[in-house]
């Protein structure tokens, strides 16, 4: 046992796109699976064999994509300067965003924190939080300037005041994803206390959201139909609420599969055009004049609303619905690569972001966000001119 703080394994491979879809769903799968919940319906054979199908075309798909070599490229010393100038207006964007809306959401519970934020300005700021957290992270592993680590902290820490849990996420997640590209192998004793630390991990998951939302141990119990086997476990409700945010998605999916209504199911494809691939903030503007209605999807609760990548696209187009998503999918991520691979600059920062964005596609559909369209497509050409530099060679 001594020995193994010198194994190191290389599992930067699942820093894959396709790959993350496989694992993403599988994890939600195997949680699935648990039986904690009363309001999760059995899941379809219909349903398994669709994803088992996704998994083959993407296992291939991420097979190929792997035999090309992410070298990340030597930055110049001027990305240093940019970077401080970007904090700065991060932390500029943040301080107007606040004295705009009139109040902090951890300071005042009376306001709906989802409802938080200035047009045009919030998502600015949230997007460049996003962008360059990850960015900077990477010139830090480049350059070992720490007032980098302390950028990314002091960001970290306004979203948790926002309560922007899923920014947290998105930034940890790509960072974490960019630490395996650049360090390849990891001790087996890192991996071993990272896994150790997983329920540590769901506990402060789970009582951050009970927080955010005002749940007391009763409502998420009970209101959110915790099982049997789970009450009778004696694992603490915060755990609860990690497995609902993970496995609930799919269990809204198969809610609409199982009151579907042959292959077309609803038939409606306009409400399919606009809501899973337009993105949400043009279909907004456009609902009164085009006479739009957001699709009232089935749920296992109202409290729930999330249902993967496919659960809208299934409820107005069924199952032809769910396989044009999954097209749409593909060309999504060929574009974003063929993107950051012509205007490389942000190549790694791109490509991590986009390995979390299929990630997270277990929970909703990012396809059709405005904001992950701009980091994925308009950062990495935007800043590539800013920062191009003539000479630079690859690390690697």
């Amino acid at each position: 046992m001594w020995k193994l703080h010198k194994v190191r394994v290389d599992i930067a491979f699942i820093v894959n796109p396709f790959y993350l879809y496989c694992l993403g769903f599988s994890l939600a799968i195997f949680l699935y699976l648990w039986g904690w919940s009363n309001i999760f319906p059995q899941l379809s054979s219909g349903l398994l064999l669709f994803l088992l199908g996704s998994f083959v075309l993407f296992i291939l798909a991420g097979y190929f994509y792997g035999k090309i070599k992410l070298n990340p490229l030597d930055l110049p010393v001027s990305a240093l300067y940019f970077n401080d100038i970007i904090f700065w207006l991060i932390i500029l964007l943040g301080f107007l965003n606040i004295i705009f809306m009139g109040y902090l959401p951890i300071m005042d519970r009376s306001q709906n924190h989802h409802e938080f934020g200035v047009p045009v300005l919030d998502p600015v700021f949230n997007t460049l939080s996003i962008f360059f957290s990850v960015f900077f992270f990477q010139t830090y592993l480049q350059k070992k300037k720490k007032r980098l680590l302390f950028y990314i902290f002091i960001i970290l820490i306004i979203q948790i005041l926002l309560f922007r849990r899923s920014t947290i996420i998105w930034i940890l997640t790509s960072s974490s994803f960019l630490f395996l590209l650049y360090k390849r192998k990891i001790n087996l004793i890192f991996i071993i206390a990272a896994i150790i630390s997983i329920p540590v991990l769901s506990y402060f998951f789970g009582l951050y959201g009970n927080t955010r939302s005002n749940l007391d141990k009763s409502s998420v119990m009970y209101d959110f139909g915790a099982s049997d086997t789970f009450i009778e476990s004696g694992i603490n409700h915060n755990h609860y609420m990690t497995y609902l945010y993970v496995s609930s998605p799919l269990a809204n999916l198969q809610e609409n599969v199982k009151n579907g209504n042959g292959f077309l199911n609803r038939r409606a494809i306009k409400d399919f055009f606009f809501y899973c691939l337009v993105p949400v903030s043009f279909t907004i503007r456009l609902d009164k004049t085009l006479n739009l209605t957001p699709p009232e999807c089935n749920l296992i609760t109202p409290n729930l609303i999330v249902g993967t990548l496919f659960m809208i696209s299934f409820y107005t187009m069924g199952w032809l619905g769910m396989i044009i998503m999954l097209g749409f999918l593909f060309v999504f991520l060929f574009l974003c690569l063929y993107i950051v691979n012509k205007w490389d600059t942000f190549r790694i920062t791109t490509s991590v972001i986009l390995s979390t964005t299929v990630s997270l596609s277990i929970f909703s559909n990012f396809l059709n966000r405005l904001d992950v369209i701009i980091m994925l497509f308009v950062y990495p050409v935007l800043f590539h001119f800013i920062l191009i530099r003539r000479g630079r060679v690859s690390l690697f």
